[in-house]
Formats: C-alpha cells, structure tokens, sequence
C-alpha cells in the first residue's frame, strides 16, 4: 500500500487544489491520499471562508480517501510550527510513504539546499536579521536577505510564501526523522498573493476576494463544480474575521494586561498596546491593519489576536509541543472504499484516532483533553458565527456525522 501525505487548507478549495490532488497520485502512484487540513481557523489568522465540512468533503469528492483535522493549535501559528503540526500528524499515522506538495520553484533539491541553510541560524545571520529591521525592513524580509547573503553563489533562496513554507515541510521530516519522501512540483497559479487568474486557475487570495464581492464568474471558472454543490447543501454563509468584530472588541474590553500578554505568540509590545486602546472598538480587519507595523506582519497580527479571541495561551502553545504537535489524530471524513487505509491506520498509529467527537472523553486524558475541549470550543465560535450570519443553527461538533462519500 503506497500512501501519500497533503497539509492543506483548501481555504477554499479551488481548482489548483484539484490539479495538487491529481499530481500528488501520479507522482508517487499512490493508492490512497491522506490529506490533514486546517478546520475552522487557518495559519494566516483568519476564520476559515468556508465550514471545515464543506472543504472536506469537497476534497473527498475531487481524490483525497482520509481527511484529517489539523488541531487548532498548529493551525494558526506561524510556518514552522504549522509545517511541525502537519508533519507530525501524518507521520504519527503510520502509514505515509510521502509527503507531497506545492511549490513556487517546484525544485526539490533547491528546496532541500535552503532547508540546510535554514535550519540553524548564525550569528552573523541573526545580526543581519537586526540590521534590516532597523533599515525598516519586515522580519520576513529581513530574515530572507540574511540568508540569501548566505547561500551558495547558485542563488538558493526561498522568498515566496509557499516555497518557504516548503522549507519548513522538510525541516520538520528532519527534526522529527520521518521516513516520508518529499514531492514538491510547480504551483498553477501567479502566486499566493496574486488576485490575477491563469485559465481556470487562481490563487486562494483571489478565489476569496471573489467570493466575497459575489463575482461569480471568477468563482465559477476557477473552482470545482464540487465545491459549489457542497455549498448548496451546508446553510454556512461566507466567514470574515470581521464577523468576529464584535466578540473579540467586548474580550479585548474586559482583558487585563497580563491575559492579553499571556496569549500564544502575543508580543509583549502588541499586548500593551491592544490593552490601550480597548476603547477604540475597531472591526477585527481594521484593528489588524491598525497594529500592523515593519516589525509585526499583518498574518502575525491576525493570530495574535485570533488566538486571543479562542482564549488560546502561551501555556496551551507549550502543551501542544510537549505532545510533538499531534496529541490526536480527528477524522473528518473518508471515502467509502478507504476500508484498507482505514483498517492499516488503526493498527500503526501511535496516538488516538477520534471518529466520533463524544468518545474523545475515553481516548484522551490530561494536557490532550484539555486541550481537544478548548479545541471543541473553538469550534462552536466559528459556528456560532456562521449561525448568527446565516439565520441557520449548524449541527455541533457532538451531532454532526462523520463525512462517507
């Protein structure tokens, strides 16, 4: 049985997901495809756009045999912890012969050379890392200069969001010494910022922006037929960050200093200065743009704050990494003629395998159920939500059934 690994987000799932799905198969011959995937929330910060149900199943109807959920933890984090999380999860199933994903340059030995370069950091690299901040330079920027003066005079360097995201993936096979092969090949489209389309293909940054303005043409045209018809059975509307604007307005009104601080990947700076200004009542998007500056990217500001509306801590941050990013595996759905993939799962993970939400009080104990019931919470805010946007209450995390296509 060949099996082959995807981290994803499928946020939404568009027809660049697709052709990842259709070249993942063809280049390791596959028999089944494992996808682990971002639930509600996602690593830029941002609520999902969609319901994790709906982006799951579209991806069981389009190639992918398992789906996985990505804890909430590593999913809004910054690169190498989500890369971590992925990572872990799949290695942790036991059965992944490969690792397989998108990239700008589609160049795995280049990717493997800045992998090397990347790992550790030097000083002289950390000073450089300084310098360039101090020029006005972001922390990513700088830290991609940095290592550019350091690579080998063939130019290796990863700039762009998803090669180094890439670079991240292979860190993470080498810390945690899985025997899963890395497959990297050309992404379709213009790039993970562009709002351009190629064709039927589009970047998720364009695909989002249309949905949002309704343009429907460009949805119709860079997404699955599939994803449209999963849309018309879930009563889950379009999520923003700005739909959250009031709940995270009236938590940031009655936080202290210190619960703001203590928030995972909270500057100490950033806190003080959400802590001040309390009053100013921004929606969520404004609020971001307003803290944004040269030294805090505007992702890195989203999950600040993200995390601080999910109540998740510094301490939750630490538990997770002291269960090596994967103290459960959560099934979301599965095709029906997984039967083998599903059979093999069992019996060579080495963590719990939750199929069913209300069995997870038997399964876990200690930090990993603390830490799934936060999880769950998370969960119901997101539907909450949708529920408030839509005029529909959604099925909670205990009644809705596990997806069999």
């Amino acid at each position: 049985m060949k099996v082959t690994g995807i981290i994803a987000e499928y946020n939404p799932f568009h027809n660049g997901h697709l052709y990842h799905l259709n070249q993942s198969k063809e280049l390791t011959g596959a028999d089944y495809i494992i996808v682990i995937m971002s639930g509600d929330y996602t690593q830029r910060g941002t609520p999902a756009i969609f319901s994790k149900y709906v982006r799951a199943e579209t991806a069981l109807l389009l190639g992918a045999d398992l789906v996985l959920e990505m804890p909430v933890y590593g999913a809004v984090s910054a690169a190498p912890d989500f890369a971590a999380c992925g990572v872990s999860g799949l290695s942790a199933s036991g059965i992944c012969n490969f690792l397989a994903f998108g990239s700008e340059s589609g160049d795995i030995t280049r990717l493997k050379k800045q992998a090397e370069i990347s790992s550790a950091e030097t000083i002289e690299q950390s000073e450089r890392i300084r310098e360039g901040l101090k020029n006005g330079l972001t922390w990513p920027a700088a830290r991609a200069r940095a290592l550019a003066e350091s690579a080998p005079s063939d130019g290796v360097l990863a700039s762009s969001p998803n090669d180094i995201l890439a670079v991240e993936y292979l860190n993470s096979l080498k810390k945690c010494a899985s025997s899963m092969e890395p497959v990297t090949f050309r992404r379709t489209d213009y790039g993970y910022h562009s709002e351009e389309r190629s064709g039927a293909f589009a970047s998720a940054t364009a695909v989002r922006k249309a949905v949002l303005e309704k343009n429907m043409n460009f949805v119709e045209a860079t997404v699955p037929a599939e994803l449209l018809e999963c849309l018309a059975k879930e009563a889950c509307p379009p999520i923003t960050f700005d739909d959250f604007s009031l709940l995270l307005s009236a938590q940031i009104l009655e936080a202290s200093l210190a619960d703001l601080e203590q928030t995972a990947g909270m500057p100490k700076d950033l806190g003080g200065k959400l802590f001040r200004e309390k009053l100013s009542f921004l929606p969520a998007s404004e609020l971001t743009a307003a803290r944004k500056d040269r030294q805090y990217t505007y992702s890195r500001v989203n999950r600040c704050l993200l995390n601080f509306m999910l109540g998740i801590t510094k301490e939750d941050e630490q538990k997770f990494k002291e269960l090596d990013f994967v103290p459960w595996l959560r099934i979301l759905g599965f095709r029906k003629d997984a039967g083998p993939l599903l059979s093999e799962l069992k019996k060579q993970t080495s963590v719990p395998v939750i199929t069913k939400t209300a069995d997870a009080r038997f399964l876990l104990s200690g930090k990993s159920y603390e830490l799934f019931e936060k999880h769950l919470k998370t969960a119901e805010l997101y539907r909450l939500a949708c529920s408030l946007k839509s005029g529909y209450t959604m099925k909670n995390e205990f009644t809705r059934p596990i997806l069999i296509v």
